[in-house]
């Protein structure tokens, strides 16, 4: 894919190999440690999926109750997972929409009612998260025995992004490495508060009020303040993209290196062509995109595909020398 790309040392960091299948293991796992170690009774989660998975295994591991709050709507797959973990999920119509405040506010009330440990995967609600996650970037370097030019990652709420920040730049004051890479955030043009922000030069990320992507994971409405300010203090730039641009290169992703990721884990290769064309990325660089999840978590375009093998009219079995004239003709229709 580098070289359809155009790019000559292009890599991918697969969280989708993690045990739920999405980076937010690495969150989830450290939730459910403090959960248990503060004796709380159960820990909780409003998610739009891949933490509602994460949290709740981990939560299953370590003998606590598992609450979901879900936004409805999301896929079926990442529901059927922590239901099959034996999470309680409750869905919440408009969890998201009312702002951050609002929503951190409605989580403390639930969790202190029930006695639950907040396992909230959003740093400004929870800073431990970031230790978790911030692991991704100490993985890369000693996979690539050193950091890379660039780091291409998915942003909705903005942890994934700016933990890797974290990690860097630890490593960097530590001596571990001497240059830091450039951090490129990619949202859905859809949903995209991050990308509004640093495109207007503003100190803040505001809410907004709708939003309308397809892709579960990174349609959300508010991103932490963090994300911007690694954008800006790593050289980086926040991009976004179509929807069906990161269809697309999911498609690609499959067809092309055998990885199945979900469409949000194909946003920084569904933007790698616009990076080149601004001259954000450069065709020699040592560039990174990290998918963020497995495909089974958002699987719409290869269930669509196995639906319309299902319906097909099958072929007959026949080795007769007419029979496999016949069988390749209707092989190729």
């Amino acid at each position: 894919l580098g070289a359809t790309l155009g790019l000559e040392n292009l890599y991918f960091k697969n969280e989708g190999r993690n045990p739920s299948g999405s980076f937010k293991d690495r969150p989830g796992a450290l939730a459910v440690a403090l959960a248990k170690e503060t004796g709380a009774q159960g820990v909780l989660t409003a998610s739009s999926g891949n933490a509602a998975t994460a949290i709740s295994a981990y939560a299953a591991a370590a003998g606590l109750k598992c609450l979901i709050l879900l936004e409805p709507g999301n896929p079926p797959a990442k529901l059927r997972q922590a239901l099959a973990t034996g999470a309680k999920v409750v869905p919440v119509k408009g969890i998201f929409a009312h702002g951050p405040e609002a929503l951190q506010n409605f989580l403390e009330i639930v969790t202190a009612r029930l006695n639950y440990y907040l396992g909230f995967i959003w740093a400004p609600v929870n800073p431990y998260i970031l230790e978790g996650i911030k692991s991704i970037s100490y993985e890369i370097v000693a996979r690539l025995d050193g950091p890379p030019d660039v780091v291409v990652c998915p942003v909705g709420g903005g942890d994934m992004f700016t933990a890797q920040w974290r990690g860097y730049l630890e490593m960097e004051r530590a001596g571990m490495i001497k240059q830091l890479p450039r951090m490129v955030a990619v949202q859905s043009i859809n949903a995209a508060p991050l990308l509004q922000a640093f495109q207007a030069g503003a100190g803040r990320v505001s809410s907004l009020p709708y939003v309308h992507s397809k892709i579960s994971g990174i349609n959300v409405a508010f991103t932490g303040e963090h994300a911007l300010a690694a954008v800006r203090n790593s050289s980086g730039v926040a991009i976004g993209v179509k929807d069906e641009e990161m269809f697309d290169a999911q498609r690609q992703m499959g067809t092309e290196e055998g990885i199945w990721i979900e469409p949000a884990g194909a946003a920084p290769v569904a933007a790698i062509s616009e990076l080149l064309s601004r001259g954000e990325i450069h065709r020699g660089e040592q560039i990174v995109c990290i998918l963020s999840g497995a495909g089974f978590k958002d699987s719409h375009l290869a269930e669509t595909a196995a639906l319309e093998i299902s319906q097909c009219e099958p072929i007959e079995f026949d080795v007769e020398a007419k029979g496999m004239e016949d069988f390749f003709r209707q092989m190729e229709r």
